[in-house]
């Protein structure tokens, strides 16, 4: 048992900084539809390059978004851009496991782009830099 978790502690640590420096990371900071959140996560705020707060929700705010704080760790994933998302409803619920996330605290955002739903409404997902200091790994 001990030299089972002694891996996973070990594999957690060599995988979080190189997923930290492969390629572009995104975290998702809510989902719009007809121009309005739907929702807007209450964890991530969004700041423009004036450092003022986002407080709209539409598209042409959103693109100015060069800064997010985040109240707790934010999964990170593989940008999507403004592709259609693949939509696994009929797959099999998969087994929990440790995933890459990025730790709380503030982080530059590079871009925004909006993956669309297939049941509607596009994700603002942010571009960011990710630090391989400030990934952790979560289960789910």
């Amino acid at each position: 048992m001990k030299a089972s978790l002694l891996f996973l502690a070990a594999a957690a640590a060599v995988a979080a900084p190189a997923f930290a420096q492969s390629g572009a990371q995104c975290i998702v900071a809510g989902r719009l539809s007809d121009g309005l959140w739907a929702p807007q996560f209450a964890t991530i705020h969004l700041f423009g390059a004036d450092g003022q707060p986002i407080a709209t929700p539409t598209k042409a705010a959103l693109a100015n978004v060069r800064r997010a704080t985040l109240d707790e760790p934010a999964l990170l994933s593989k940008c999507d851009g403004n592709h259609t998302l693949f939509n696994a409803d009929n797959e099999p619920p998969g087994t929990k496991t440790e995933v890459p996330a990025l730790a709380r605290g503030t982080v530059d955002v590079e871009g925004v782009a909006y993956p669309r739903l297939q049941a509607g409404g596009e994700l603002v997902e942010l571009r960011v830099t990710v630090p391989a200091e400030r990934v952790v790994m979560l289960t789910r």
